[in-house]
């Protein structure tokens, strides 16, 4: 046990101790000399005294050496050392994981691991109206757009008089940066006056969107409305023709356009397990993945940000101010956050979407805005993005679509939009768009919340976020050496910020690094096999390269490193005491319970030990996950993880990040004492 002890303070390699005569023989120090005997004895006297005082502490108390103790009582065959990796081929990918090398073990769990089969569960395809659509758009002839009314279908809506339609065109309305109050600026938009439909209308102009209205008369000659539906197109813009007409239409391989396709919250193994069609799509179809791709950090916002900007969010925090709001929709660059004083691109959807939650009738699943209308809000951003690929098939363009409607709120309902996905894919590729555009399908992270999350494999997939890369055939065909690495790369550890070195690579802008992580690359590139989380920008909290033991919550240690927890959440919200609405303010929380207790067993040297903790608090039962490192005094790892929903308990607060800790109460609320429990709880 001493020479455990010695261990853990580095004395591995100068100290020896003899079994049989229970000495200590420290190699490399004279220690006195043999003419000054009295003082070797003072000095060995007072070391062996300070050695003992410790070991007597550490073998007597039941402390945080419970837990050290604990993390290093692992079977040898575990530890595997530096030099067996050395000595093995650096290139093999071992059986069992995704990513293994001297820096990173990233497990290859099934997808329908026994731990959480019973959370799976098939969901029926969502219907968003028992009747067709009596108005559809088509593309007609030299980027034209034909909206259709379909009268043949009036009588399946209003059995007395024909209906009378009307269309209504709708825009966004830039405002001026030096506007008194842009706050609402991203949610302007305005109607022009509804036009009677009697026939098919032809949009040969800059014409987008388009919201059409049929209202008929009841038995009292009461006029109601019986259809709305909207309908979104790409329309040759004058400034986007001017583009057009100096755009080189030539044929390099180097010159190709870019689309990115994101799904939101949608972990590599969920795809496998709720989108099966979509999947077998991808691996037959020559599209290439990476599996050891890890997110940098909690949402959608930074792990976007870092593919688009290559910065960490508190770059893009400092560069560009947002102020704290609620939006309608659940907006990347919009929720708790300004958005764009002017539209960003030269396309831009979310007038359409904002018109459509206002206008349609909604229906709701997993609390999200699932049809708009009697159409699927995703079938709406699908339609928009085949129709932008065809029309812009032969000329440069950057596009990024993203779709959160059927996935960010439940783990099982992307089985409902399955065949919809598979069937946009073959769309997108009937396009002609593959031909000269490199795709990034991917997604920024699994499933953050739910009880999925409160398991282990709950914990690794919304860490591994599925992504997949199409790329032309004249390209693989003009660089296969970059194809080869893109391959080579697939059990790599790898993250966001490559994906945004790719990026410029693409653009012809090659370098090593970004402001978000200096060693960071291109993934036309090779990877260094051996790559630790901190040389691709992940941070510990977020880093899936380390395997873990199982400890037990009842140590008295856990107690004190749960209190610490909690101590650190109410410092926060101590900082955004005017955040909250006048009236209002956050509970001070205590812990209720520690649900699971890991300990970090393969890692590159750190130098620290290093827990995972998931506990509970009062009031609100908020579950908060925590990454904790400890040398001579505990630290938190990036940030604090809440991984069960909170939107209902913390409305008063309006800062995005502090909202996930602030349980809301009115100022009169009278504060009762919660009893702290510890309960054994093992996440699976």
């Amino acid at each position: 046990m001493l020479q455990r002890f010695l261990r853990r303070f580095r004395f591995v390699d100068c100290i020896k101790i003899t079994k049989h005569d229970a000495t200590i023989h420290i190699s490399g120090f004279k220690i006195g000399a043999q003419k000054r005997p009295i003082i070797r004895i003072i000095v060995f006297l007072s070391f062996a005294a300070f050695v003992t005082t410790f070991y007597i502490l550490g073998t007597l108390s039941d402390g945080y050496y419970f837990l050290i103790r604990e993390t290093e009582s692992i079977d040898p065959a575990d530890r595997t050392s530096f030099f067996e990796y050395l000595n093995s081929s650096n290139l093999a990918e071992k059986a069992g994981y995704l990513v293994y090398s001297p820096s990173c073990r990233i497990p290859d769990i099934p997808p329908f691991h026994e731990s959480i089969k019973k959370l799976y569960a098939k969901q029926a395809p969502i219907s968003c109206g028992n009747l067709p659509p009596l108005t559809s758009v088509v593309r007609g002839e030299r980027a034209t757009h034909i909206l259709r009314l379909h009268k043949g279908l009036f009588h399946r809506y209003h059995n007395g008089a024909p209906p009378t339609c009307c269309y209504n065109l709708i825009a966004r309305k830039d405002q001026s940066k030096s506007a008194k109050n842009l706050s609402r600026a991203d949610d302007t938009f305005g109607y022009s006056k509804c036009i009677r439909l009697d026939d098919n209308v032809t949009f040969s102009g800059d014409e987008e969107f388009v919201r059409v209205k049929c209202n008929a008369r009841d038995k009292n000659k009461k006029l109601y409305n019986i259809y709305t539906n909207m309908h979104a197109f790409v329309g040759i813009k004058p400034k986007v023709k001017e583009k057009m007409q100096s755009a080189n239409n030539g044929t390099s391989a180097e010159k190709m356009s870019v689309m990115i396709i994101g799904i939101d919250s949608i972990s590599r193994l969920n795809l496998i397990r709720t989108m099966p069609l979509t999947f077998r799509h991808l691996q037959r179809n020559g599209w290439f993945t990476l599996k050891g791709y890890n997110k940098i950090d909690d949402n959608t916002f930074p792990n976007l940000v870092a593919i688009l900007a290559g910065m960490t969010y508190a770059q893009i925090r400092d560069a560009c101010f947002f102020s704290p709001r609620t939006p309608p929709v659940i907006s990347t660059f919009n929720y708790h956050k300004t958005g764009f004083v002017q539209s960003p691109t030269d396309y831009y959807l979310r007038p359409f979407m904002l018109a459509a939650e206002k206008s349609t009738k909604l229906k709701i699943h997993a609390s999200l805005n699932i049809c708009l209308g009697p159409v699927l809000a995703a079938d709406h951003i699908l339609n928009y993005l085949v129709d932008f690929a065809t029309t812009f098939n032969q000329y440069p363009t950057f596009s990024l679509f993203w779709l959160n409607g059927f996935s960010h709120n439940d783990l099982n309902t992307p089985t409902t939009m399955d065949a919809n996905i598979e069937a946009f894919l073959d769309r997108l590729s009937a396009s002609g768009a593959l031909n000269s555009t490199m795709v990034i399908f991917l997604s920024d992270h699994g499933m953050r919340f739910g009880k999925i999350r409160e398991t282990y494999i709950g914990y690794v997939e919304e860490r591994l976020p599925f992504i997949y890369f199409w790329l032309p055939e004249k390209f693989k065909i003009a660089f296969p050496s970059k194809v080869n690495n893109l391959v080579l790369n697939s059990n790599r550890l790898t993250s966001p910020y490559d994906v945004h070195m790719t990026l410029l690579d693409v653009l012809g802008s090659k370098r090593n690094g970004t402001d978000g992580c200096s060693t960071c690359r291109t993934l036309f590139d090779a990877i260094p096999w051996n790559r630790s989380c901190a040389d691709a920008g992940i941070t510990e909290h977020w880093c899936t390269c380390a395997e873990y033991k199982t400890l037990s919550t009842e140590a008295a240690p856990v107690r004190v490193i749960a209190e610490f927890v909690v101590t650190e959440i109410n410092e926060i919200l101590k900082n955004y005491t005017t955040y909250v609405d006048q009236g209002t303010h956050c509970a001070v929380l205590k812990a209720k319970r520690v649900l699971s207790m890991r300990s970090k067993i393969f890692s590159k040297e750190s130098g620290y030990e290093e827990y995972v903790m998931l506990l509970q608090t009062v009031p609100g039962d908020a579950l908060f996950e925590v990454t904790i490192s400890h040398t001579f005094q505990f630290k938190i790892m990036d940030s604090i993880s809440r991984i069960n929903s909170y939107s209902t308990q913390s409305r008063c607060m309006k800062d995005a990040y502090a909202k996930k800790y602030c349980y809301c109460e009115t100022d009169h609320h009278n504060v009762t004492t919660t009893r702290t429990t510890f309960a054994t709880k093992t996440s699976s």
